[in-house]
């Protein structure tokens, strides 16, 4: 052991010797004079210096990360967990101050040590997902027990009895017990809302991983894999291809076709933006609830002719010594401006009727009855209060 660090400090001292030589050939400091041989000193001076400023902060340094981690092992008293229940016999430690987590049962006794994160599987499947920080693995719920030793970079929850996980870039379904029942080369795309079952049906890309399907749960394609993209949606699937949109149920009843439409999904209602900017709102089972909706409806401001000069607390006007600007009198203008899809705007009148359809980017008024509409690239139009072209 000594002899090892004997050599490795005449190794140490060999390369601080190179690189001291080095710059003082680059700086010539290389001749025997006093005055060389003073700089030369106070190089090899400084450059040990910094090299042993720099050891010790990677010493202490390494200590600290000793010290951190043995005490993140250790479960002291000193550390509060919070404990979240995952069956009648399993508990999952938890806390802020610890980077590792465990598994214990009811008694306190540790079960699995060092995990990272959980991910409990949907309702009737008996395996959690869970990580040790570099790879995921799986451990019965009801025992705690490890299942499936953590060996996949990825892997999702179990649903309908199986489980995705990825491996060399590609997806994979394993069953309880961790083999293999689904490969079909299907690629793997981290942007990817998740692998799993619904009702027995995963959206997954094909071979290429530029199409969406969705297959059952024996790996059959159950829709084919032609679209962009497949996401589930509280309970539906939500399909899109190039500008056409479809939503079927997770029980693949079709709720809306295929249409030149984007939806939002809410609580109660489906959104439906057409492609003339229009809203049409849509009940959960597909039926039409209301049409031409709107977004916000804003009242239209403009600079008059009149011009306002400040005055002071008595109520006084301000002289023009005092260099105050005065504005013009803002008043309102006819029409007001409706919002429809997100970013699309139109006239409505007084009354509240829309008077041109959610065709521009903006509006503004300039007039009491003339506004400046966007349609987008900085090309605008005029209207008056009719709707009417201002040529």
């Amino acid at each position: 052991m000594k002899n090892a660090i004997k050599a490795l400090w005449h190794g140490i001292k060999a390369v601080f010797t190179v690189l001291v030589e080095w710059i003082a050939t680059l700086f010539g400091m290389k001749d025997e004079s006093k005055y060389s041989r003073i700089l030369r000193r106070i190089l090899g001076t400084a450059v040990a210096a910094i090299a042993v400023f720099w050891a010790v902060a990677l010493i202490i340094r390494f200590g600290q990360y000793i010290s951190w981690h043995l005490a993140d092992r250790n479960t002291s008293s000193y550390i509060e967990y919070d404990a979240q229940q995952l069956s009648d016999n399993v508990y999952f430690h938890s806390s802020e101050y610890s980077y590792y987590g465990y598994l214990a049962d009811s008694n306190e006794h540790k079960i699995l040590d060092e995990i990272t994160w959980i991910a409990c599987p949907l309702e009737g499947d008996s395996l959690v997902c869970y990580s040790n920080g570099s790879q995921r693995g799986y451990f019965n719920i009801a025992t705690g027990q490890t299942v499936v030793k953590p060996t996949y970079d990825h892997a999702w929850i179990f649903s309908n009895g199986l489980a995705a996980v990825e491996k060399n870039n590609r997806i994979l379904f394993i069953d309880t017990k961790g083999n293999t029942v689904i490969d079909r080369n299907l690629a793997y795309r981290s942007y990817d809302d998740g692998y799993v079952f619904h009702q027995g049906h995963c959206a997954v890309r094909d071979s290429t991983g530029q199409y969406m399907g969705l297959i059952d749960t024996r790996g059959n394609w159950v829709v084919a894999p032609r679209y962009e993209n497949i996401t589930p949606v509280d309970s539906f699937w939500h399909i899109q291809s190039c500008n056409e949109e479809a939503i079927l149920s997770f029980a693949m009843d079709t709720i809306m076709p295929f249409a030149n439409t984007s939806y939002e999904f809410y609580d109660t209602l489906i959104v439906a933006t057409l492609d003339d900017n229009t809203l049409e709102a849509y009940s959960l089972k597909g039926e039409l609830v209301c049409r031409s909706m709107i977004r916000d409806i804003e009242k239209l401001m403009y600079e008059t002719d009149e011009v306002i000069y400040h005055v002071d607390k008595d109520d006084n006007e301000y002289s023009d010594e005092y260099s105050y600007t005065p504005t013009k009198r803002i008043a309102v203008a006819t029409c007001m401006s409706y919002e429809a899809a997100w970013g699309w705007y139109g006239l409505m009148t007084p009354d509240g009727r829309p008077l041109t359809p959610p065709a521009y980017r903006d509006i503004k008024a300039i007039g009491k009855d003339l506004y400046l509409c966007q349609l987008g690239y900085g090309i605008s139009i005029l209207l008056n209060s009719k709707g009417k072209r201002v040529e």
